[in-house]
């Protein structure tokens, strides 16, 4: 296995970059709404464990509330490359209204699948900051858990909208 090096990270980074540009021109920008509304993130490019060439691209939407204070995204990962892990993939939010901050942390799968969450919809209980002005961004990580974080290479998603 070739180690993983700063000019190859950047060269699949760059890659994964082109091709994301253009899946998401469509979406891009469109990133303030109400809580009635669908908000596109800004796309999620990220290396994931596994040989040269592991990369995925997350296009995310916070989908329209169905509870006030609350709300819940839809994921899209597609994968790039063979033979790769699964990964963490993490959506924190800030309510900078309320100051209050949470978050949820999902696994997916090497297939791009999310576990838990079919139709890849996320939802529970990170997902309740209350009414006010959010701030929503997308992590990536090797490992969460109890023994620590890993954080992968990526570029994060964000989001801003407004719940009631």
């Amino acid at each position: 296995m070739t180690p993983l090096t700063k000019s190859t990270v950047r060269r699949v980074t760059a890659t994964a970059a082109a091709v994301a540009a253009v899946a998401v021109i469509p979406v891009a920008g469109a990133n303030a709404a109400t809580g009635d509304e669908s908000v596109a993130y800004s796309p999620t490019l990220t290396i994931r464990p596994g040989p040269i060439g592991c990369a995925a691209l997350i296009q995310t939407t916070k989908l329209p509330q169905t509870r006030s204070g609350a709300y819940r995204v839809q994921m899209k990962v597609v994968p790039f490359g063979i033979d790769c892990g699964s990964f963490k993939v993490a959506v924190d939010w800030r309510n900078t209204t309320a100051g209050g901050t949470g978050g949820q942390v999902n696994t997916v799968l090497p297939d791009g699948s999310i576990e838990g969450a079919p139709g890849g919809v996320i939802d529970g209980f990170g997902y309740a900051p209350g009414a006010g002005r959010i701030v929503s961004t997308i992590h990536t990580y090797s490992q969460y858990d109890e023994a620590g974080e890993q954080q992968l290479p990526h570029i994060a998603g964000t989001a801003t909208f407004t719940l009631r």
